[in-house]
């Protein structure tokens, strides 16, 4: 898995968990990464992104699809 993107994730730590222990989003990460090797689309990575924290983290996860098209394209950025 790409550190990078685990950094990027940890430090927009989107469910705001404190203390955040440096492994918290990695089943998240890793589908993220995944469909990150699948694609050049901030758009799609971004609802990829929305898809995956929603559907783990449910009504605690409350970030917009902005929020994450941003992180998306960062990711997209260091991964090509």
């Amino acid at each position: 898995m790409n550190s990078d993107i685990v950094q990027m994730i940890n430090e927009w730590n989107p469910i705001e968990i404190y203390p955040l222990l440096e492994d918290e989003y990695y089943s998240e990460i890793r589908k993220i990464y995944e469909k990150s090797k699948e694609t050049n689309s901030v758009e799609e990575l971004a609802e990829q992104i929305h898809f995956v924290f929603a559907q783990f983290f449910k009504k605690e996860f409350d970030k917009s699809i902005e929020e994450c098209r941003v992180i998306a394209d960062k990711i997209i950025n260091v991964t090509k």
